[in-house]
């Protein structure tokens, strides 16, 4: 059946006089909605005052990022080795400022970055392939995560997904699940390893149990999804898109429990 020419329309947007942050979209109704667009803005991570990467971000929850960035990179074991300094905004994006104790301070060499980490990649910025260590994850206990928990959290956490909604379906999510399928904290970012970070920083400034529970998020899995999420220490790892081979062996290694889902809808258990 063809489309009447009303039912399919490019909206110009070009000169509507609204708020840069904003642009126009169509619903199903004669009625043109506006619809928040996302920004991506750089965030320089500084260290004892020593700039170490600068990431493409979405600018909310800075300070969780700093934390769970330092975390799932092996930067430091424990929050109490990192102390949040300031986040200031600037003409060219934010600056993140944390001081780490002495005796941890010499892992950056191991993990420098120094270019720009584009919100969709892992690996920018990485000096050499010797700092990627895949053959050294280390090892969880893997969580118990029962199919009834899984699928509940699953269908739930749309419902935190509030920024996602006011941006058109833009943003990855990443939340911390506990074993009765409780959404316990729910961060968004335009990338999903932004997003990762976001959560784990929040879990860690929140003093939660990571014990028993999972990390489910709205991306693909990828080897550092992975990486990160044993690096931090958490049993469990769901994503709503399926997994690359390298981050189903790297995960089989760790002990981690994987659920990832397939291109025809299911879920299957990869580790």
């Amino acid at each position: 059946m063809t489309a009447k020419p009303s039912e399919n329309r490019i909206l110009d947007g070009r000169d509507v006089d609204i708020d840069h942050a904003r642009a126009v979209s169509g619903d199903d109704g004669d009625v043109d909605a506006p619809i928040m667009l996302q920004p991506e803005v750089p965030a320089a991570l500084t260290f004892n005052g020593h700039s170490h990467a600068v990431m493409m971000v979405s600018p909310h929850d800075l300070e969780d990022f700093m934390v769970g960035f330092a975390l799932s990179e092996g930067i430091v074991d424990d929050i109490s080795q990192i102390t949040l300094r300031d986040v200031r905004k600037t003409l060219q994006g934010y600056v993140i400022e944390a001081d780490l104790h002495d005796d941890v301070f010499d892992r950056l060499a191991d993990r420098q970055r120094t270019l720009e980490g584009r919100s969709g990649c892992g690996l920018c910025g990485v000096q050499s392939l010797e700092a990627v260590a895949m053959d050294k994850i280390g090892s969880v206990t893997p969580s118990n995560m029962a199919q009834d928990v899984v699928l509940r959290a699953i269908d739930a956490l749309p419902e935190y997904q509030t920024r996602n909604r006011e941006g058109g379906g833009l943003l990855h999510a990443s939340a911390f699940v506990d074993v009765s399928a409780n959404i316990k904290l729910v961060r968004e970012d335009i990338g999903r390893h932004n997003a990762l970070d976001k959560v784990l920083g929040a879990v860690a400034r929140q003093g939660v149990d990571p014990t028993g529970g999972f990390i489910l998020m709205t991306s693909r899995c990828s080897y550092e999804i992975v990486t990160k999420t044993v690096q931090f220490g958490v049993g469990g790892l769901v994503t709503l898109s399926g997994p690359t081979l390298t981050a189903v062996n790297l995960a089989r290694k760790a002990g981690l429990t994987m659920i990832c889902r397939e291109r025809r809808g299911l879920f299957r258990r990869f580790a």
